[in-house]
Formats: structure tokens, C-alpha cells, sequence
């Protein structure tokens, strides 16, 4: 049972217009890259952002990528202490949120999964929240890393197992992702720098699910895909200088050709079909993904709404980001006890992954 989702964002919001003129000065300036940033933003679906980094804000002090004179190329060093530092701080808001609004306390979470892929720290994310909110520390722990935009799913996926493997004890399990896609921004003048630039955002979510308590949906069932010979579509390295991303551009067709009918026939393997899912909750990774999907599966504009909504007021999240889409659709609607709900996301390889939610 999903109890109830919670976010939080941090305090630079930038419009993509500012975001895209600093881009510009810092990416070289020529004519031709000034298009294909102008381009790029054009066409993202975004208007504002939310990151950790003060620099977009051109009357802010003390920013992170330049010292007031020269632009700056932070090494991964420093970008990971930014990175321990902002993650603890928006995962501590967000579960303290989560678990006010929903009276539930701390002492009560038997199963904690933490997840994010644009930064690593030992001992992580879970330790923090353990100390920070009474967590048992015999608390069962999960930590799903460098799985991209698709993480959050993978942890529902373990939710689920969790559930069916409970033998009818009490389970309470806090899922918790947080992402800083901010800190590794890349400065060189390529296409795949271009669009990671005008695209990722920073921000956090957390999903508490229980088999005790009354919650907004079920979690039915997931699904996991990875499709063959696509490791050429998406991923990234560590760098000297943080995380380098890769994109290709046959992205969008992939998901058209590919993830489309996959769904298609995942749906109907659970007797499922698009016509019988009322809410669609699909990752904003862009606009030409959202398009890709709405073409696919043939979706209305009412359907899109939750994510298009999301990737213009936050822009892409990564793992994050599909918990905003969730939390668009519960905050929103009273799904009733016969509307499905399907979550899409996609990650490295290229995957997809897939949860079914039904009403209570």
C-alpha cells in the first residue's frame, strides 16, 4: 500500500531563459553552440529548475563553478562534498515531512531503501536517516546507485518482494531518492553536454508504502526490461571532474519503436490495456520522451498532463522524478478503488521499468 509521497527542492529556482544564457557564455559562446543551446532549451518542455548551485542566479555570491572573475572546473572531490552535503540536507526535509503528515514515527520503519545516482558517500544516505529519525538500527537496507531515472522503480520493485514476503508481519518501508544532477555540469561544447545541461535538475522524493494502513494506491505489480544492444543509449562515467553523460539521439525513436509495444504487451499480460489505465505517471525526461510515449500508446493530453506538469516546473530529476509525477497524480485526484495507475521510467542499458497501482 502506498501510504503517501513526499518532495522537496532546493532553493535556486531558475527559469530555463537565465539558465540558457549562462550556458551560452560558458560553453564557448560561438554562434553555431548558441544555437544548439537555444534549440535545446526551445524544445525541452521546461521552464524552470530547481538546483543546489547558486550560479544560474546572476546576483548570487559564493558560486560553486566560478570565483567571481574565472569559470571554475570543480574535480569530483569537491563536487561529492557538495553532494553529501545537499543530499543529507533535502532527504532530511522530505522524511520528516512524510512521516509528520502521515503520523507515523521513525521507530516504525522496518525496511529502508535509499537511492540515487549522482553521488556516493560511505556511510550513506541510510545511516544518515537511521541517526537523524530513531530508524531501528536493525532496519533491513537497500541502496540502489547509478541506475539513472529508472532507480525509483527498481526500489518499488523491491517493495513489492518485501510485501509478498512479509508472512503477515507489520511492514513499513521508507523509499527515499534523492538526486543533484547540478554539480556535474560539463562545460564542453557537445551535443550530449547540451542537452544533460538544459534538461537534469536537482531535487528529492520519499514514498512510504505499508501492509497495515489505509494509503492512496496498491502497488500491484512491476516489471523490468532491458532491451537488446542499447548500452550505446544512455549512461555515463565518473570523471575526474564529476559524472560525464551520455545521450544519444535515437533516444526518442527507441522508446517509440521499443518501450511503446513492450508496454503494450505488458499490459495485456496482466489483462490490462491502455484503455483501462486511468493515470499515467511517465518520467520527464524530456519533451521528445513524453512525446515518444504519448504517440506510442496513444494518450491524451489529460493523460500527459501529470508529467508534462512536472518536467516544466522541475525539469528532469532523474529517480527522482517520477515520485513528482506520483505525487502530482495522489495530490490531485481521489483514485478510487477500480483506476489503475502505470509508472514508466527508463534508465541505462536501455531499461524500462514498469509498476502497476491500483486505487484503495
Amino acid at each position: 500500500m502506498l501510504i503517501d509521497i513526499s518532495t522537496a527542492s532546493p532553493p535556486f529556482k531558475v527559469p530555463q531563459e537565465i539558465a540558457k544564457e549562462e550556458l551560452k557564455k560558458r560553453m564557448g559562446g560561438t554562434s553555431a553552440i548558441s544555437r544548439m543551446i537555444d534549440m535545446a532549451a526551445h524544445y525541452s518542455g521546461i521552464d524552470t529548475r530547481f538546483v543546489v548551485v547558486p550560479d544560474a542566479i546572476p546576483s548570487s555570491q559564493n558560486k560553486f563553478f566560478s570565483d567571481g572573475k574565472n569559470y571554475l572546473r570543480p574535480d569530483t572531490n569537491q563536487r561529492m562534498t557538495e553532494y553529501e552535503k545537499w543530499s543529507k540536507r533535502l532527504t532530511a526535509e522530505v522524511v520528516s515531512n512524510i512521516l509528520n503528515q502521515n503520523k507515523f514515527n521513525g521507530s516504525e520503519i522496518n525496511r529502508l531503501i535509499t537511492i540515487s545516482c549522482t553521488g556516493f558517500f560511505a556511510p550513506g544516505l541510510d545511516y544518515h536517516l537511521i541517526r537523524e529519525f530513531g530508524i531501528p538500527l536493525s532496519v533491513k537496507r537497500t541502496n540502489i546507485g547509478f541506475m539513472g531515472c529508472a532507480a525509483s522503480l527498481i526500489g518499488f520493485n523491491s517493495v513489492l518482494e518485501a510485501m509478498n514476503s512479509a508472512n503477515g508481519n507489520e511492514l513499513n518501508t521508507l523509499v527515499v531518492s534523492v538526486e543533484i544532477c547540478s554539480l556535474h555540469l560539463q562545460t564542453g561544447p557537445t551535443r550530449d553536454n547540451i542537452l544533460a545541461n538544459t534538461v537534469f535538475a536537482d531535487g528529492a522524493a520519499a514514498a512510504l508504502f505499508s501492509n497495515s494502513k489505509k494509503g492512496k494506491m496498491n502497488l500491484v505489480s512491476t516489471d523490468s526490461v532491458l532491451f537488446k544492444d542499447s548500452s550505446n543509449a544512455m549512461g555515463w562515467k565518473i570523471g575526474n571532474f564529476g559524472f560525464e553523460m551520455m545521450l544519444s539521439s535515437e533516444l526518442p525513436k527507441m522508446i517509440l519503436e521499443f518501450a511503446a509495444p513492450k508496454l503494450l504487451e505488458i499490459l495485456k499480460s496482466k489483462n490490462l490495456s491502455v484503455d483501462k489505465i486511468k493515470y499515467w505517471a511517465l518520467h520527464p525526461g524530456g519533451r521528445a520522451i513524453l512525446d515518444s510515449l504519448q504517440q506510442g500508446l496513444n494518450l491524451n493530453e489529460e493523460q500527459m498532463c501529470p508529467s508534462r506538469e512536472v518536467l516544466k516546473n522541475y525539469g528532469n530529476m532523474s529517480s527522482a522524478s517520477i515520485l513528482f509525477v506520483l505525487k502530482e497524480i495522489i495530490d490531485n485526484n481521489k483514485v478510487k478503488d477500480d483506476e489503475y495507475c502505470c509508472a514508466v521510467a527508463f534508465g541505462p542499458g536501455l531499461t524500462m521499468e514498469v509498476a502497476i497501482l491500483k486505487g484503495t
